[in-house]
């Protein structure tokens, strides 16, 4: 093999590592989404790697139930029509989400739906804001 060939390959395998090792697996998140309804959000917390909601949801009994969830970067949500402003505390919504294996209040975000019918969704859809 010749040096720049080796150079190459090297290059090659580096990049590819990168890439492995900047990926994040959603393996911990089931693959069937659940819908929670009225649900109040407490706090979104807009920073890297992802945007994470905070949301309380009234059980059967009334009592509310802290929940959390992520959603992509900042920048992708910011793409599909998301703000800093998107969202509030107080806000009463309905979520969908893909819930957390271990049956932890925690999820990824497949899409927040409004009173009036307008929907957030996550970024794996580049038309998720809806109105």
């Amino acid at each position: 093999m010749s040096g720049k060939g080796l150079i190459l390959g090297v290059f090659a395998v580096a990049v590819t590592c990168a890439e492995v090792s900047a990926h994040h697996s959603t393996v911990a998140y089931s693959e069937n989404s659940v819908v929670l309804k009225n649900a109040t959000i407490t706090k979104v917390l807009w920073a890297s790697p992802h945007i994470i909601l905070l949301f309380d949801v009234k059980e059967a009994r009334g009592a509310a139930v802290g929940w959390s969830m992520e959603t992509g970067s900042p920048g992708s949500v910011a793409r599909a029509g998301w703000n800093r402003n998107s969202l509030k505390p107080g806000d009463k919504v309905t979520v969908e989400l893909y819930p957390s294996r271990n049956g932890a209040h925690v999820g990824r975000l497949k899409k927040v739906i409004f009173p009036d019918g307008r929907e957030l969704l996550d970024t794996q859809n580049p038309t998720s804001l809806k109105k």
